[in-house]
């Protein structure tokens, strides 16, 4: 596990205890010897985590796109700081830079990151470990969303492995790194059979 991917808010209006269990994954990370590849911000979630790298000794790769790279809002150490065209862009660069993904809690935009490499994982495009960093239930109504889905044959089940969810921040990092990839079945095939036997 060389470089591990997070997905955070970037919003500052966040109560001390997500601040705060942000640095403390960054830090489990650093110890870890895991580099973190991320949004590239300074504020919220996405700086504590960096911050907490930091303190640590640990490597930070930010990548940000050019609409966002201005004064005051990129993360000022970052070992290196990768601009990109656009978000598309963004997303493809930490795709190729990471391992793995951790997803803090966040916004819209977080939901969309995590639910993507989801997406991703579960076509066979990436094979990685992903964790929800569900910090007190933050996630819980998403994860209870994911397994309406496959409750009501929207989804199969074994998509549910494809992530672990943990409420603390060394957790996080342990589930990671525990990780078993799953098997999952070929959605192209399953496709190409129920055709052939529809009515």
């Amino acid at each position: 596990m060389n470089n591990v991917c997070i997905f955070a808010a970037s919003s500052p209006k966040l109560d001390p205890c997500y601040i705060e269990a942000g640095c403390a994954l960054g830090e489990a990370l650093a110890e870890a010897g895991i580099g973190l590849v991320f949004g590239g911000g300074r504020t919220g979630l996405m700086g504590a985590c960096a911050r907490g790298v930091r303190a640590k000794g640990g490597r930070i790769i930010g990548v940000i796109p050019e609409k966002l790279h201005v004064p005051g809002i990129a993360f000022e150490y970052c070992d290196e700081l990768i601009v990109t065209k656009d978000m598309h862009e963004r997303k493809a660069t930490m795709e190729r830079l990471s391992n793995g993904y951790i997803a803090l809690p966040g916004g819209i935009g977080t939901f969309e990151e995590l639910l993507e490499v989801l997406t991703l994982n579960q076509l066979g495009y990436l094979r990685t470990p992903i964790v929800i960093f569900n910090q007190n239930g933050y996630y819980d109504a998403l994860i209870a969303q994911l397994e309406t889905s496959v409750k009501q044959g929207f989804a199969d089940e074994s998509c549910l492995s494809l992530f672990a969810a943990a409420d603390t921040a060394e957790g996080a990092v342990r589930a990671l790194l525990d990780f078993k990839l799953p098997e999952l079945p070929n959605k192209i095939k399953d496709a190409i059979k129920y055709d052939k036997e529809a009515p």
